[in-house]
């Protein structure tokens, strides 16, 4: 008591965000495919390398080639769909479960999504790569038959550990702001550098941090597409008022991007 105080003054509020909110939930939210379809194109071309390098690769690919999208009213931008409630899937962990209800996700009563045909198609297609490989099936693997007995039967379930990523990691945000995307790079430069082949470590190490390389490049160009965006979505804006905020919101990527290169 006494170290915080509490000010319970009214901010005056612009209507941006209403109107924001009345727009994410105008439509149903929707499933996507492109993040499916890109992961599996990178992991068929890069079969037999290292796990860490598939990873950071498939990484810069859907960074490279997802579809990105400046949403009227935005300023913050960066969205993984192009649907404002839009759902990417993750066909690594899991999918089965998800194809099961491919006719039935529209209409069922508790979130309910929706989930065009060519989208089926393209997951579909997609989803057959990851028979066998995906984390679930691995986990799967190393139960014992009553653990799938009990499962099967609903006495409890993994949940989004079993069918999703698991995103409980704190990275050290601190350290980006500070020196950047380039800083963090040169870090693993150096360190690559300073390693030798004698060392016991030498593959895991150097794998890692190539792995680090690869995905703050792959940051700092996902930065780039959406300058590029932003600026092509001013030059064609009427608005004089939104035009401003199209240029602010590239000019604060290309300070990014500068930040992260110098």
């Amino acid at each position: 008591m006494g170290l915080y105080t509490y000010d319970s003054t009214d901010i005056p509020k612009t209507d941006r965000i209403p109107k924001l909110v009345e727009h994410l939930y105008a439509k149903m939210p929707e499933i996507e495919s492109a993040r499916a379809v890109l992961i599996t194109e990178s992991y068929r071309q890069t079969e037999n390398e290292p796990m860490i390098l598939r990873r950071a690769k498939a990484f810069r690919h859907i960074l490279e080639n997802i579809p990105i999208i400046i949403r009227d009213l935005e300023l913050i931008v960066g969205s993984t769909t192009i649907a404002p409630r839009g759902c990417q899937t993750y066909p690594e962990f899991s999918y089965e479960w998800l194809e099961a209800e491919f006719d039935t996700v529209e209409t069922r009563s508790a979130d309910p999504f929706y989930i065009s045909e060519q989208t089926k198609r393209e997951l579909k297609e997609a989803n057959a790569y990851w028979k066998g490989r995906t984390t679930s099936e691995l986990a799967t693997s190393y139960m014992e038959p009553e653990t799938l007995i009990a499962m099967e039967h609903n006495m409890f379930t993994p949940g989004n550990y079993f069918y999703n990523g698991v995103g409980h990691v704190t990275v050290k945000y601190e350290e980006v702001l500070a020196i950047g995307f380039s800083g963090i790079r040169e870090k693993a430069e150096a360190e690559l550098a300073s390693i030798s082949l004698a060392d016991g470590d030498y593959q895991k190490k150097s794998r890692f941090l190539q792995a680090v390389m690869i995905s703050c490049d792959a940051a700092v160009m996902y930065a780039r597409r959406y300058a590029k965006l932003a600026l092509q979505e001013a030059e064609k804006c009427t608005d004089e008022v939104r035009k401003l905020e199209l240029l602010q919101i590239a000019q604060t990527e290309e300070r990014m991007i500068q930040d992260a290169l110098h």
